[in-house]
């Protein structure tokens, strides 16, 4: 283990595209703790948020040679963070509503500005695109509980299913969500969908 004299993040990058494993410890040290105080914050989950930054860190080992930094990890381990967090809410049965915690942290990005009013009413005719391609009771499930709020047991009583399958419905629409969301490489844009998602009304 690396002891003595501070180590920046740069000289531990460095060693760690060299293939030095004990640059990835150190570096794990040094975040993991506030990565994981920082996803449990937006997700209440404790299993949740160990497994997310260990997959962090081993994403950051597979992907050590393509990674560039100017002085520190920390922009990029914390982006890692909040896409997990991305993740969490949209492949599971979670409020999209609870997602509203990121966009603070991103919301100079997507600032109003006709180019970005341009892109929103663009990306809406694009969403409701996509749930249109749905299967009925996806399409049906989705849009009862993302645009008219309805708990899953009103959603099951109005249209004659067991809560299981609603839910089941509600992780296929998200989920197909999910796939196009991360085709979309502007993070930007990706959260401009996201507040269209939870602005629905």
């Amino acid at each position: 283990m690396m002891r003595g004299r501070f180590i920046s993040d740069t000289d531990l990058l460095t060693r760690l595209q060299d293939d030095d494993e004990q640059a990835l410890l150190a570096l794990m040290q040094r975040y993991d703790k506030a990565l994981f105080r920082y996803i449990l914050s937006k997700t209440n989950s404790l299993e949740a948020s160990e497994e997310a930054v260990q997959d962090i860190f081993i994403s950051l080992w597979h992907n050590r040679y393509a990674v560039a930094i100017d002085d520190t990890l920390s922009p990029y381990l914390f982006k890692a963070a909040k896409n997990k967090t991305i993740d969490f809410y949209l492949a599971g049965n979670k409020k999209l509503a609870h997602f509203e915690t990121l966009l603070p942290d991103y919301e100079h990005m997507v600032s109003p500005s006709p180019e970005n009013e341009v892109i929103e009413a663009e990306l809406e005719d694009w969403l409701s695109s996509e749930v249109d391609k749905m299967p009925d009771n996806v399409r049906n499930v989705f849009k009862l509980s993302r645009v008219e709020q309805l708990p899953v047991k009103e959603i099951a009583g109005r249209l004659a299913l067991s809560e299981q399958t609603v839910k089941n419905n509600l992780t296929i629409a998200l989920k197909r969500l999910q796939l196009r969301l991360k085709r979309m490489e502007s993070f930007p844009v990706f959260l401009i969908v996201v507040k269209i998602l939870l602005h629905q009304n």
